[in-house]
C-alpha cells in the first residue's frame, strides 16, 4: 500500500459541527499540502492507535527506567517507553498511582530541553544541506519523538489538571462532614502541579510552536515546519496542540477568578496557532463551540475565556507584535459575529444556554471596540423572543455605551461613533417599554447604572428621558417600578444642573437672560453706534439749521452751487451753522434731490410745503455719509480697526455664552417639569407599593423636596401618612428622610444660629399650606423628630439594621419657634399660626411639654387674638395635662400632678373664646368652631383640677344661652303670627324672627355637637383613666400585702386617703385572685360598662340630662333638618356608652345612616359604627348588613368611608366576614379613584391576614352573576382578575377545590339564563389551567353542562377548552380536553339528556374510581356522557388526606341532589 494512501486512511474525518453552531465565516485557506515522500515518520493516528493495555507492573518498571534517562536529559526514553507512557494515560480508571503520573509530567519536561537542542541542530543541518555546504540526514527517531512528546504532553496535562480539579471539588463538597483523611503526598503533588508543573508542560508546547533557528540562510521563525522536511507538517499533528486547549476548556476550575492566569497561559497556544499557522478559524470554532455546552458555566457568574484572550491581545500589542494582535483581534471578531447570528431566523425559537448570554456580556465588557464594529449584529439580539437574550444584548449595549471608545471626545472627533452612541442610547430607552418584565427592569437598571457613573451625555438628559423612565412608575411590575424610582433618585444625585430646580427663580432668570440677549443681538459696530449716538445728540439743532437753509433756498434767497466741498472737514462739527448750510446746499444740488426748482415753480402759492420732507431727505443722506466717513477713517487706522474687530468678537462670544446659558436654563426647567410629573406617580407607588418600593419612593421624594421640584412639598405632606403604617422599617425610613428634609446640618463655616434658623423655616414650610387630611400625619412626623431616641436592646425583634445616631431638634430651634408664635406685634398672623402648629407636636414630647407648661400664661394671651391663632393655642393648652415620664412612674402618687384650679383666669379666657365662637353670627366655613368645642372639653378633662365642677358648669352656661335663644325665636315667631293687621310691626317682627331663626339653627346645631363631643370624650376619658388607675392601685395593694411583714419604721405621719382606702380594701376596683391579663381585661370592660350605666346615665348627672335633649332634637318634627342631622350625629356618639341606649336607638341610628339626604351626615354615621362595634359587638352584628350596604351609596365619599370602616373593623376582629362582603368587592372597579384604591387596599390586607377571601370567592361569583344582583360583565372581569391575582400568593391546596365550590353555587341557577354562564366561565378558565383543575371540571360536568343548550354559551365554553388544549403539552391533558369538546358538541347536536345532569354514583372504596354503568345496548349511561378521568397508575396513589377530602366532596354532591343548597337559602 502506498504511503500517501495509508495516510489518508489514518487521518480521522473532519469534526462534525452541530447545526446550531454552523454559520458562514470567512475562512483563511490553508497551504496546499504535499504528499509524503516516504521518510518513515510515524503518523499521529498510528501513534495513538498503539495504545494497548499493559500490566501495572510493566508500567512501573518502564517508568523507573524512563525516569533514569530523563534525569540525564536523554529524550530517547520517550520513544523507548512510549507504549507504557501512553498506556498509563489510557488506563486512568485502573492505574491509581497518581503520584507516578505527576512524576512522569516532571520527567517529560526534563526530556524537552535536550530534545529542543537536538531539534535546533537538526533544522540547521537541513538548511546547510539546502545551501549545499553539507548533507542532511533524516533522523526518524528525533521526528517521531517530537510527535510522541506532543501526544504525551497533551494527554498528561489534561488528565492531571482534571484530577487536580476533581480532588479540590470533592474536598470542598465533603468539608465538615466527617470526610476521610486526605493523602498529604498527593496534596503536595497537586500543589506543585498548580503552581509550576502545569505551566512548564504548556511552555513545552509553546516552545515547539515558537521554535526558531539561526542558519546559514538567515534567521528562521516557526522552525517546526522544517522538522518534518522534506515532508509537510501533518494537519493532525497541529490539531493536537489545539486539542490541548480545547480539552482544558472543560476544567471546572476555570469558573474561578483565581484561575485566570492559567487560562491566559494555555490560551497562548491558540494565539500562536492563529498567528503563525493560520488557524484563526479553528481556534475561533473551538472557543465558540466547545465552551457553550460546558456544564459548570450554568452555575458560573461570568464567561471566563474572553478576558484572558483580550489580555493577551493587549500584551502583544504593547510588545509591538502586530501580527499576533491582529490575529487575536480576528479571532474575537469571528466569535462576535457567530455569537450575534447564532440564534437568529429559524433558530430564534430555541432557548439558548446561560453560557451564551454570559459570552455576549463578556465580549461587551472586554472587547468593546471589536463589538462596536458589529453593532448592527448586536441590535439583532434585541429582537430575540427570549428575555435572557434581550437582557444580554442590552447589557452589551450598555457596556459599549460606557466604553472610552464612545467618550464625548471621541464622538466629537468621529461622526460614525457619535451616530452609534445615539443609536445605542435610543435602543436602551426603547426597551424600557419591552413586553418582558425582566427586560424592562434590566433596561431601567442599566440606565440607572449609566447615570450613576455619569456616562449619559448632557444632551440626552433633556430629550424626554425622564418622561419615558418616569412612565414606568405606572408599570404593573413592582420590580420595574422600583428600578424606575431608583433611576430618578440617582438622576437627581448626579445631575449636571446643581441642587436648585426652583421654577420661579429660573423663570425670572430666564427672562433676564433673554432680555439681555435681545439687547446684545441688536448692537452694531462701535463706529456706527457712536455715529448714531452723535446724530441723536445734535438732531434737534441740526434740523433747525437744515430747515432754515432750505427755506432760504426755496425762496431764492440763496442759490445751490456746484462747488467742491471737503465733507470730511465739514463732518468734524455739524453744529456750526456754516458747516450745516454748506452741507445743505451740497445735497440740494445733487441729482437725487427730489424737490427741484421746476417742482417749486409749479406750486407758487405753497412753495414751502416740501420743507419738512426735504429736511428729512437731507438728514438721512447726511447720516449715511457721516457713518461711511467714520468707517473709512477707522479702516485707515490699523489700531482702531483691530480694536473694533476685537470688540465684535467679544460681543459675539458674549452672545454665544448667553445662548448657551439660555439653553441650559431651558433644559433645566424642562427636567424640572418632567420630574414634577414624576412626583405624582411616585406618590402613588409610595402609597400603594410594598415595603421596598415605599423605601425607594421616600428617597426620591426627599430628593425632590431638597432640590426644589414643583409639587414635592405637597407630595411630602401626603407621604407623611406612612407614619401610621404598622411597618417599623417604613417608619424608620420616613423619619430619616424627614431629618434630611427638615433638620439642617452644620456644614463648613456655617454658624449654629444660621442652621437653627434654616431648620425653623423648613419646619414651618412643611406645615404651611398643609391640608386637614395630611395635618395629623405631618404633626406625627414632627413629633417623632422631636421625641428622644429610643434605646433598642439586642433582643429587640424590630431592629432590622444598624441604628444610626438621631439628629434631634435643637433647643434653640424650639425657642425660635416660641418667639415667633408668642410675638405680640401686629401682623404676621400667618407665621404665628404656623409656628403654633409646629409647636403642638413638639409640646407632646417630654422636653417640649415642660417648656409649654412654663409658657402657659403667654399662650393664654393668644386666646384673645384671631380665631385661627386661638384654636392653635387652645390645642397646646389641651395637652398640658399629659403625663410625663416622672408622672407615669410607679411611685407617681407621691409627686404633684399638673392641674389648674377651676377659678383660674385660664378657664375664663377659654369660656370667653368658646361662647364667642359658638354664638358668632358669621357662617364662614373657615371658622373652626367645632375644634374649639372639642378642645375646650378636652382641656377641661385633662387640665382642670375638678372635672365634676367645670364640665357641668360649662354645659349649664351653654344650656342657658340656648334656652334664651330659643325663647327669643319662639317669641318672635308668635309675634309674627299676632301682628297680621299692623304691617309695620309685622315687618319688624318678621326681620327679627328671621335673625333669631338663623341664630336658633346655628346655636342648636353647635349645641348638638357639644353634647355629642361630651359623650365621646367622656367615654374615651373613662376608657383611658380607669385602666390606668386600676393598674396602679392593684399593684400597690398587692405590694402592700406582700410587704406586711417587712414594715420599716418611719416618722409618724397621717395616712393619705389612698392609703386608708387600700388598707380597708374599699376601693372601687375588684381584685381577682388570679391577676392575669385576660381576667383584668374582662374586669375592666365590665367595670367601665357599669360606670356608664349606673353612674353616668342618671337623671341627675350631666349625660343623663343631655341625652333627652339630643333625642328631642332628633325626633321632633318641628326641628329644622339641619338640627335633626346634628342631633343624629350626637346620638350616634351616645350609643356606645350604654347597652340600653344602644338597643333603644339602634334602629333609628341605622335607618338614619341609610336614608339621610346629607352626604356628610352619612359619612359621619358610618364612622360612628367603629365605636358602636367596639362597645356593643353583639348588638352591632344584627345591624351589620346595613353597614355593608353603604358600600353601594351614591356618594363616593360615603363609599370610601364605608371601606375604611370595614377595614378597621375586620383588621381588629370586631366584625364577622360574610357573603355580603361582595358589596364592597364591587368597589374594586369603582369610577372614583380614591374609592377604588381604598377597596383594593382593603382586599389586599384582608387576603394577607386570613383565608377569608378564598372562602368567600364562590359567593362573590354567584352574587355577581345572579339576576337580582348582577354586575356588568366587564366590571366583573376586572374584579375577578384582581381577586384571583391575590390568590396566587396562597397555597395550591387552598384553591384546588374552588371549581367544585363555584359550580355548586351555580347549581340552582336557571338553565335558561344565558348571562350567568359567562360569569361562571371566567372562574372556570382561571382555575382549570392545571391538570387537577381539569379533573375538577370533569367531576362537575353535571353542574355546568345544563348551560350548554344555548349555542352562544356552548361556543364560549368550547373556546375555553380549546385554549386549554393549545396551552398544554401533555398528551393526557389534551385527550381530556378533546373528550370535553366532544361532549359539548354532542349536547349541541342531540340536546341535554338526564344522564348529563345526574350525579355519578358514589363509591365506598378508596380512590376516585367510578362504578361501571348498567349494561344496556339502548342507553349510553352516565359514564358515556360524563367525561371520565384517564390517569396513570402513579396518579391513583394519593395521600390519605386528599382521599378523605374527595370522599367528603362526593358525599356533599350526593346530598345536594336530595336537598336544596342551605347556603343559598340563607343568602
Amino acid at each position: 500500500m502506498p504511503r500517501n494512501v495509508a495516510r489518508r486512511r489514518a487521518d480521522p474525518p473532519p469534526p462534525i459541527i452541530d447545526d446550531d453552531q454552523r454559520i458562514d465565516i470567512d475562512v483563511v485557506p490553508e497551504e496546499n499540502e504535499q504528499p509524503r515522500q516516504g521518510c518513515g515518520f510515524q503518523l499521529i493516528g498510528d501513534l495513538i492507535c498503539r495504545a494497548t493495555p499493559l500490566p501495572s507492573e510493566k508500567i512501573d518498571q518502564d517508568i523507573e527506567a524512563f525516569a533514569e534517562m530523563a534525569d540525564m536529559g536523554d529524550w530517547k526514553g520517550v520513544s523507548k517507553y512510549f507504549d507504557s507512557l501512553l498506556s498509563m494515560c489510557q488506563l486512568s480508571s485502573t492505574y491509581q498511582n497518581w503520584r507516578t503520573r505527576f512524576r512522569v509530567a516532571e520527567h517529560l519536561v526534563s526530556c524537552f530541553d535536550g530534545l529542543k537542542e537536538d531539534l535546533d541542530a537538526y533544522v540547521k543541518s537541513f538548511f546547510d544541506a539546502k545551501d549545499g555546504t553539507s548533507e542532511h540526514k533524516i533522523n526518524v527517531q528525533l521526528v517521531d519523538t517530537v510527535s510522541m512528546l506532543v501526544v504525551l504532553i497533551e494527554k498528561f496535562t489534561v488528565q492531571l489538571q482534571r484530577y487536580a480539579s476533581q480532588t479540590a471539588a470533592a474536598a470542598n463538597s465533603v468539608r465538615g462532614k466527617g470526610a476521610k483523611a486526605r493523602n498529604p503526598i498527593i496534596d503536595n503533588e497537586i500543589a506543585k502541579w498548580k503552581s509550576a508543573n502545569r505551566f512548564r508542560m504548556i511552555n513545552c508546547l509553546i516552545a515547539l510552536l515558537e521554535l526558531d533557528c539561526h542558519s546559514i540562510l538567515g534567521y528562521k521563525k516557526r522552525a517546526l515546519r522544517y522538522v518534518f522536511a522534506p515532508e509537510m507538517i501533518e494537519v493532525l499533528f497541529m490539531e493536537r496542540f489545539l486539542d490541548t486547549v480545547t480539552q482544558l476548556y472543560e476544567d471546572s476550575e476555570n469558573a474561578n477568578r483565581s484561575n485566570q492566569s492559567w487560562i491566559n497561559h494555555f490560551l497562548k497556544i491558540g494565539m500562536i496557532l492563529s498567528a503563525d499557522f493560520k488557524m484563526q478559524t479553528q481556534f475561533a470554532d473551538s472557543l465558540f463551540t466547545k465552551t457553550l455546552q460546558l456544564t459548570f458555566l450554568e452555575t458560573a457568574n461570568n464567561y471566563p475565556f474572553i478576558e484572558p484572550l483580550v489580555q493577551l491581545l493587549k500584551e502583544e500589542k504593547d510588545k509591538g507584535n502586530v501580527r499576533r494582535s491582529d490575529s487575536l483581534r480576528s479571532v474575537i471578531s469571528m466569535v462576535v459575529r457567530r455569537a450575534c447570528m447564532l440564534y437568529q431566523e429559524d433558530r430564534a425559537e430555541r432557548l439558548p444556554p446561560k453560557s451564551y448570554c454570559m459570552l455576549i456580556q463578556a465580549l461587551a465588557v472586554n472587547a468593546q471596540d471589536i463589538m462596536l464594529n458589529d453593532a448592527n449584529l448586536v441590535y439583532k439580539l434585541l429582537d430575540n423572543p427570549h428575555q435572557n437574550v434581550r437582557m444580554a444584548g442590552l447589557q452589551a449595549l450598555a457596556d459599549m455605551f460606557s466604553s472610552p471608545h464612545l467618550s464625548q471626545h471621541n464622538c466629537e472627533r468621529f461622526l460614525p461613533r457619535q451616530q452609534k452612541r445615539i443609536a445605542i442610547f435610543y435602543k436602551l430607552v426603547a426597551h424600557t417599554n419591552d413586553e418582558g418584565t425582566n427586560v424592562r427592569s434590566k433596561a431601567v437598571s442599566l440606565l440607572r447604572s449609566l447615570m450613576e457613573n455619569r456616562r449619559i451625555p448632557e444632551e440626552f438628559e433633556s430629550i424626554g428621558l425622564l418622561t419615558v423612565v418616569g412612565g414606568r412608575l405606572l408599570d404593573k411590575s413592582v420590580q420595574v417600578r422600583k428600578c424606575a424610582i431608583q433611576f430618578l433618585t440617582v438622576f437627581l444625585d448626579n445631575n449636571r444642573h446643581g441642587h436648585d430646580f426652583t421654577r420661579d427663580t429660573h423663570v425670572v432668570l430666564l427672562d433676564e437672560k433673554a432680555r439681555d440677549l435681545r439687547l446684545r443681538s441688536q448692537t452694531h459696530s462701535r463706529v456706527l453706534q457712536e455715529a448714531a449716538e452723535y446724530f441723536v445728540r445734535i438732531n434737534f439743532q441740526l434740523k433747525g439749521y437744515l430747515k432754515n437753509e432750505l427755506i432760504a433756498l426755496f425762496k431764492g434767497e440763496v442759490k445751490s452751487k456746484n462747488e467742491s466741498l471737503n465733507l470730511r472737514r465739514l463732518f468734524e462739527d455739524l453744529t456750526i451753522r456754516e458747516n450745516a448750510a454748506a452741507v445743505t446746499r451740497h445735497y440740494a444740488h445733487l441729482a437725487d434731490f427730489p424737490y427741484k426748482e421746476n417742482l417749486r415753480e409749479a406750486h407758487p402759492d405753497n412753495d414751502l410745503q416740501f420743507v419738512d420732507d426735504a429736511v428729512r431727505h437731507v438728514l438721512i443722506n447726511l447720516e449715511r455719509d457721516y457713518s461711511n466717513c467714520k468707517i473709512q477713517e477707522m479702516n485707515m487706522d490699523d489700531a482702531q480697526m483691530l480694536e473694533e474687530e476685537q470688540a465684535n468678537r467679544d460681543a459675539e462670544h458674549t452672545i454665544m455664552q448667553l445662548r448657551a446659558q439660555l439653553q441650559q436654563l431651558i433644559n433645566k426647567m424642562s427636567i424640572e417639569s418632567e420630574l414634577a410629573d414624576c412626583t405624582h406617580n411616585a406618590m402613588r407607588c409610595v402609597m400603594m407599593g410594598d415595603t421596598a418600593e415605599i423605601k425607594e419612593g421616600i428617597k426620591f421624594l426627599t430628593r425632590c423636596k431638597l432640590f426644589g421640584i414643583s409639587g414635592a412639598d405637597d407630595a411630602i405632606r401626603s407621604m407623611c401618612s406612612l407614619v401610621w403604617r404598622p411597618s417599623a422599617d417604613v417608619i424608620e425610613e420616613l423619619v430619616e428622610a424627614a431629618e434630611d428634609m427638615f433638620i439642617s446640618r452644620l456644614e463648613g463655616n456655617e454658624k449654629a444660629a444660621e442652621r437653627d434658623k434654616s431648620t425653623v423655616e423648613n419646619l414651618m414650610s412643611a406645615m404651611s399650606g398643609v391640608t386637614e387630611k395630611d395635618r395629623a400625619s405631618v404633626e406625627e412626623v414632627i413629633y417623632l423628630l422631636a421625641s428622644p431616641e429610643k434605646k433598642k436592646t439586642e433582643s429587640d425583634p424590630k431592629t432590622t439594621k444598624t441604628a444610626r445616631k438621631k439628629r434631634p431638634i435643637e433647643v434653640n430651634v424650639i425657642s425660635r419657634l416660641w418667639t415667633i408664635a408668642l410675638d405680640t406685634s401686629i401682623g404676621n398672623e400667618e407665621r404665628k399660626m404656623i409656628a403654633l402648629r409646629v409647636l403642638y407636636p413638639i409640646s407632646r414630647t417630654e422636653k417640649g411639654l415642660l417648656e409649654a407648661r412654663a409658657r402657659i400664661r403667654s399662650i393664654q394671651k393668644k386666646l384673645a387674638e384671631k380665631s385661627e391663632i386661638a384654636v392653635e393655642a387652645l390645642r397646646i393648652i389641651s395637652i398640658l395635662g399629659t403625663q410625663t415620664e416622672q408622672e407615669k412612674a410607679a411611685d407617681a402618687y407621691n409627686h404633684p400632678v399638673f392641674r389648674i384650679n377651676q377659678d383660674d383666669s385660664l378657664f375664663k379666657s377659654i369660656e370667653q373664646l368658646f361662647f364667642h365662637e359658638v354664638f358668632k353670627s358669621d357662617d364662614d366655613p373657615k371658622r373652626d368652631w367645632f375644634n374649639i368645642i372639642r378642645l375646650t372639653i378636652s382641656t377641661i378633662l385633662n387640665v382642670s383640677m375638678d372635672v365634676n365642677v367645670m364640665l357641668p358648669k360649662l354645659a349649664m352656661h351653654f344650656v342657658y344661652r340656648v334656652k334664651k335663644v330659643s325663647e327669643f325665636y319662639y317669641y318672635y315667631e308668635q309675634k309674627v303670627q299676632e301682628t297680621r293687621d299692623d304691617d309695620v310691626k309685622r315687618e319688624v317682627a318678621k326681620r327679627r324672627y328671621d335673625y333669631w331663626a338663623v341664630t336658633y339653627c346655628r346655636v342648636w346645631e353647635k349645641f348638638m355637637a357639644f353634647c355629642g363631643e361630651v359623650a365621646v370624650q367622656l367615654h374615651a376619658y373613662i376608657q383611658i383613666t380607669i385602666p390606668r388607675l386600676h393598674g396602679r392601685y392593684v399593684k400597690k395593694i398587692v405590694n402592700a400585702e406582700k410587704n406586711d411583714l417587712n414594715v420599716n419604721e418611719v416618722q409618724a405621719r397621717y395616712l393619705t386617703d389612698l392609703e386608708k382606702s387600700i388598707a380597708q380594701r374599699k376601693t372601687i376596683f375588684a381584685i381577682s385572685e388570679e391577676l392575669t391579663e385576660e381576667n383584668a381585661s374582662n374586669d375592666l370592660h365590665h367595670l367601665v360598662s357599669l360606670m356608664c350605666d349606673k353612674r353616668l346615665f342618671l337623671q341627675t348627672k350631666l349625660l343623663g340630662r343631655l341625652l333627652p335633649v339630643v333625642v328631642y332634637g332628633m325626633r321632633a318634627k318641628t326641628m329644622p333638618e339641619k338640627i335633626r342631622r346634628a342631633a343624629a350625629l350626637a346620638f350616634a356618639k351616645f350609643m356606645p356608652l350604654s347597652a340600653e341606649i344602644s338597643s333603644f336607638g339602634a334602629p333609628q341610628f341605622f335607618s338614619t345612616m341609610v336614608r339621610s339626604s346629607s352626604d356628610i351626615a352619612r359619612c359621619n354615621l358610618v364612622a360612628a359604627c367603629c365605636d358602636f362595634a367596639f362597645s356593643q359587638p353583639t348588638l352591632f352584628e344584627l345591624y351589620a348588613p346595613s353597614l355593608f350596604r353603604m358600600s353601594s351609596d351614591k356618594s363616593p365619599l360615603v363609599r370610601e368611608s364605608t371601606v375604611l370602616v370595614l377595614s378597621h373593623l375586620m383588621s381588629n376582629d370586631m366584625i364577622q366576614t360574610r357573603g355580603i362582603l361582595s358589596e364592597p368587592a364591587r368597589l374594586i372597579c369603582d369610577e372614583d379613584r380614591h374609592v377604588k384604591e381604598a377597596a383594593q387596599s382593603f382586599f389586599r390586607d384582608l387576603n394577607a391576614r386570613s383565608e377569608t377571601l378564598i372562602q368567600l370567592l364562590p359567593e362573590f361569583v354567584f352574587r355577581f352573576a345572579s339576576p337580582s344582583e348582577r354586575m356588568p360583565y366587564m366590571k366583573y372581569k376586572l374584579v375577578f382578575e384582581f381577586i384571583s391575582a391575590l390568590l396566587k400568593e396562597k397555597n395550591k391546596t387552598s384553591t384546588d377545590s374552588m371549581i367544585d365550590r363555584v359550580c355548586m353555587k351555580f347549581a340552582n341557577i336557571d338553565m335558561t339564563d344565558t348571562e350567568a354562564p359567562k360569569y361562571l366561565l371566567i372562574a372556570l378558565i382561571k382555575f382549570s389551567a392545571h391538570d387537577g383543575g381539569l379533573h375538577r371540571l370533569q367531576d362537575n360536568w353535571r353542574h355546568w353542562s345544563k348551560f350548554l343548550c344555548d349555542a352562544t354559551v356552548a361556543r364560549e365554553y368550547r373556546h375555553m377548552i380549546e385554549h386549554l388544549y393549545n396551552q398544554s403539552k401533555s398528551e393526557e391533558y389534551r385527550s381530556q380536553c378533546t373528550e370535553l369538546i366532544n361532549n359539548i358538541n354532542k349536547i349541541q347536536n342531540e340536546g341535554l339528556r338526564r344522564e348529563d345532569i345526574t350525579p355519578a354514583p358514589s363509591t365506598t372504596k378508596r380512590g376516585r374510581g367510578r362504578k361501571p354503568a348498567a349494561a344496556s345496548d339502548s342507553a349510553a349511561g352516565p359514564s358515556n356522557r360524563t367525561p371520565a378521568r384517564r390517569r396513570q397508575p402513579a396518579r391513583r396513589k394519593k395521600d390519605s388526606e386528599d382521599e378523605e377530602e374527595e370522599e367528603e366532596m362526593e358525599e356533599e354532591e350526593a346530598e345536594d341532589d336530595d336537598q336544596p343548597d342551605s347556603e343559598n337559602e340563607s343568602d
